[in-house]
């Protein structure tokens, strides 16, 4: 399984590199948000204070992921909420204590783990927490 995941993701790589590859995967990600990620249709990941706050946590965090702290370009990174914003109160979704960097693929692993997790649990898991839990789940695919 380890074999077969390397090479998935060997040949995903490899894709991205081309321009044919870069634009499928645009449109994949499109459809994916357009139709999964509702949340991205409420309008607050499009507003001014969104904006500034991401740019911001980017610039906090120095480009570095927080799993394993690696520089990326500014669009390979997300800010990510460690406690989901629908479990915040109103006030605290621009709460800066509660936003990290994310790969792509940190990300989307943490939220399909969210997914599998009570909203208690999501509430208390700590940013060491999902650390723990994103870094493993790494090591097994590299």
């Amino acid at each position: 399984m380890k074999k077969y995941v390397h090479a998935k993701q060997a040949n995903a790589d490899r894709n991205a590199q081309t321009l044919r590859g870069q634009y499928e995967l645009a449109q994949a990600i499109k459809e994916y948000d357009s139709t999964r990620r509702q949340e991205l249709h409420d309008g607050f990941y499009n507003t001014k204070q969104w904006k500034t706050i991401s740019a911001y946590v980017k610039s906090r965090d120095g480009y570095a992921d927080a799993i394993n702290g690696r520089l990326w370009d500014e669009g390979d990174l997300i800010v990510d909420h460690i406690i989901p914003r629908r479990l915040l109160p109103k006030d605290k979704h621009l709460d800066t204590s509660n936003l990290w960097l994310l790969t792509r693929a940190q990300h989307n692993h943490k939220t399909s783990v969210e997914k599998k997790l009570s909203e208690n649990v999501l509430k208390h898991a700590s940013r060491e927490w999902w650390g723990n839990v994103l870094r493993e789940k790494l090591f097994y695919i590299y």
